[in-house]
C-alpha cells in the first residue's frame, strides 16, 4: 500500500486502481547510473520465453502485493479491494482467482505478501489488523494473527532466513514479528500479533498518512531495512540490538513502497519518485548505515507501481495505479530486467 491518499480508502478498506497493459518496450534510466549497473535492460521474453506481463482478471482487481513461491513457478497477487488473492504461473500470461475475498476470515482487503520456504502464504491485512497464513497447496487458513489495536494499517511483510516474519504498520509506530515457532502447524486459530519493537523515540517519525511501508531483511540477516514513505527515507533496524537508525542517502529522497534486495543492491518501488513510475536502485554499503542511489529506472508500462518480487534476474512489478481517474484495463503485473 502506498500514498497518503490511501488513508481514506484504508478506513473503508477499499481503494481504486488501474494498470496500463504491457507492450514490448525498454526500461529507461531517469538518473545517472553508477558502477555496478550497466544499463536498464530490455524485459523481452528471455527466461524461457516468459511473458512480459500478466493479466489480472476483472475490472476491480486493484492489485497491491505480490509474492513469488520459491518452490515452483507460481506467484500470488493481492487485491486491496476485497482481499481476493490471484495466482499466476510465470510461464503463462493468464492468472486466476485462487482465494476469493473471505469475510469469514476477515480478509476483506489484502496488502503485502510473501511465500516462505514451507509453502505458506503470509498476507498483511491493512486496516483489518490481521495477518493471515495460508497453505499454498490446499488454500487452507493455517493461522490468523491479530493486533487487537485501534486504527492499524498492516502494510508489508519480510522473511528472515530463520523463518521469522516481520510486519510493518503504517499508522502505528510498531514493528511486529511472527516467529518461526508460531508458524508451525496451524488450524486457523486466531492468536495475538506480538510487537517486536516500539518505534517511538527512534529516528522514524510517525506523521499523518503512510509512514513505514516496505521492508526487507539484509542478506547477512543482521538488519531490517524499512521504508518511510512519508519522509522519503530509509531506516536500518538492528535485529539483535533492536535499535533503529536513519540510513544516509547522500541527500536523495526515496519514497519506497515495496523493497527487494539482492547482494548489496536494494530495489525500492515508488509511485512518487522520478516520474511517479519508478524502481529506485541503491547500493547499500557495509553495515547498512549508508546507501547510494544508482538509478531511478522507469518504463512506459509502469503506472503507479506498488511492490515487486524477484523471478530469476527479473522483477515482477505490480501496477497498483491508486487513485487513477481513468485506469487502463486489464490490470497487470509487468516483468522488468534491470542489470
Amino acid at each position: 500500500m502506498h500514498t497518503t491518499r490511501l488513508l481514506a480508502a484504508a478506513t473503508a478498506v477499499a481503494a481504486t486502481a488501474g494498470v496500463l497493459a504491457a507492450g514490448p518496450t525498454t526500461p529507461a534510466v531517469a538518473a545517472p547510473i553508477a558502477d555496478g549497473i550497466a544499463s536498464a535492460a530490455s524485459h523481452h521474453q528471455h527466461q524461457h520465453h516468459r511473458p512480459g506481463s500478466y493479466v489480472l482478471a476483472g475490472d476491480d482487481a486493484y492489485p497491491e502485493g505480490i509474492a513469488r513461491d520459491p518452490r515452483g513457478p507460481y506467484f500470488y497477487v493481492s487485491s486491496l479491494t476485497d482481499g481476493r488473492i490471484y495466482r499466476g504461473d510465470v510461464r503463462s500470461s493468464r492468472t486466476s482467482v485462487w482465494l476469493p475475498g473471505n469475510a469469514a476470515d476477515g480478509r476483506t482487503t489484502a496488502g503485502g505478501m510473501k511465500v516462505d520456504a514451507a509453502g505458506r502464504l503470509i498476507v498483511a491485512g491493512g486496516g483489518t489488523g490481521y495477518v493471515w497464513v495460508y497453505d499454498t497447496r490446499s488454500g487452507a487458513l493455517l493461522h490468523r494473527f491479530a493486533t487487537g489495536t485501534a486504527n492499524p494499517m498492516l502494510n508489508d511483510v519480510a522473511l528472515a532466513a530463520n523463518g521469522d516474519v516481520y510486519v510493518t504498520d503504517s499508522f502505528q509506530p510498531t514493528l511486529y514479528r511472527i516467529t518461526a515457532r508460531q508458524l508451525r502447524g496451524g488450524g486457523g486459530m486466531t492468536v495475538p500479533l506480538r510487537p517486536f519493537l516500539d518505534l517511538r523515540g527512534t529516528s522514524i517519525d510517525y506523521d499523518d498518512g503512510f509512514n513505514l511501508n516496505g521492508l526487507v531483511v539484509t542478506p547477512d540477516q543482521r538488519y531490517l531495512i524499512v521504508a518511510d514513505y512519508n519522509d522519503g527515507a530509509l531506516h536500518r533496524v538492528d535485529l539483535r540490538r533492536r535499535t533503529v537508525s536513519a540510513i544516509d542517502l547522500g541527500g536523495a529522497a526515496v519514497h519506497g513502497d515495496g523493497l527487494l534486495m539482492r547482494g548489496d543492491l536494494l530495489y525500492a518501488v515508488s509511485n512518487l519518485d522520478g516520474d511517479g513510475n519508478t524502481v529506485n536502485v541503491l547500493r547499500l554499503h557495509p553495515s547498512a548505515g549508508r546507501a547510494t542511489l544508482l538509478a531511478r529506472v522507469t518504463d512506459p508500462r509502469l503506472h503507479g507501481p506498488s511492490t515487486a518480487a524477484f523471478d530469476g534476474r527479473d522483477l515482477l512489478v505490480v501496477n497498483f495505479q491508486y487513485g487513477a481517474s481513468d485506469p487502463v484495463l486489464p490490470y497487470t503485473v509487468v516483468r522488468l530486467t534491470i542489470r
